[in-house]
């Protein structure tokens, strides 16, 4: 799609800043902070869900290695003041340090690939516009982990409040339908005064639904759209990998049942 001088531009570029970030005080006061292989998945889980706190044994969920080595990763991080743990009865639960989280209100900027960051934007409008009484959006998979390419699904889960088998059906053909689009790296709004992806979304999928549009560097991406309800993820909690969908993923649109869903496959240990 053309890129004038005179136009405003929705656009995701290796420039942007991530939307989450933690400030670490100095100096460390203790050197093995990156030595645990842990530490990575606590701090993305903890930092996309800063309202929930977990007990070590729900937090070894979102972690590929044993309890004990995520209570000596915890450990580290608490006194590095990253995350901070108390105790529930017998229980030592951990969460992040608020204090030390700076957080956008944009979590699309999360996505580590710039090239990824537009075709995760259109997919998350078009869920939030095909499916009814959406609750929550996870980007997980390759690209939440920052290590796809262009062969690579867009993986995004999808909490629906009910409906599960027609919003399924729905959910299919929508990723079919996303995956017919070209879509830009940039996305190009003419003559629109400071251009907004949000405010802008009509004319934006004018644009990419109309297949005359010059295509210009727009490719088109393979989506995978899962949806489940509250009834049917609890219903299957003990065979959910936490790991894969929550402790790498990125929560793209967050809800008080989104987060009580994440608690109740916690639980279920």
């Amino acid at each position: 799609m053309g890129t004038p001088s005179s136009t405003n531009e929705a656009t995701e570029d290796s420039s942007s800043d991530e939307s989450r970030a933690l400030s670490l005080p100095l100096p460390v006061r203790e050197a093995d902070l990156f030595k645990h292989e842990a530490t990575p998945h606590i701090l993305n889980f903890l930092s996309d869900n800063p309202e929930i706190n977990l007990s070590l044994r729900q937090l070894t969920q979102v972690t590929p290695v044993s309890e004990r080595a995520t209570r000596e990763a915890v450990n580290v991080l608490v006194a590095n003041g990253l995350v901070e743990s108390f105790h529930e009865g017998n229980a030592r639960r951990v969460h992040i340090n608020r204090n030390r989280l700076t957080d956008t209100t944009d979590p699309l900027l999360a996505v580590p690939q710039p090239q990824f960051q537009v075709p995760v934007r259109v997919a998350r409008r078009y869920i939030e516009e095909e499916l009814d009484d959406v609750k929550g959006i996870i980007l997980f998979g390759s690209v939440a982990q920052g290590n796809a390419d262009r062969r690579s699904d867009i993986d995004l889960w999808v909490l629906v409040a009910e409906d599960h088998l027609e919003q399924r059906h729905r959910a299919n053909k929508l990723a079919k339908h996303l995956g017919e689009l070209k879509i830009p790296r940039t996305v190009s709004v003419p003559d629109v005064e400071a251009a907004d992806f949000e405010t802008d979304w009509a004319e934006i999928k004018d644009i990419l639904e109309n297949k005359d549009s010059p295509a210009g560097t727009a490719e088109r991406y393979s989506f995978q759209i899962l949806v489940e309800t509250p009834q049917s993820i609890i219903g299957q909690a003990d065979r959910v990998e936490a790991e894969k969908l929550f402790g790498y993923g990125i929560t793209l649109l967050s809800t008080e049942l989104l987060d009580r869903v994440k608690m109740e496959v916690f639980n279920n240990e």
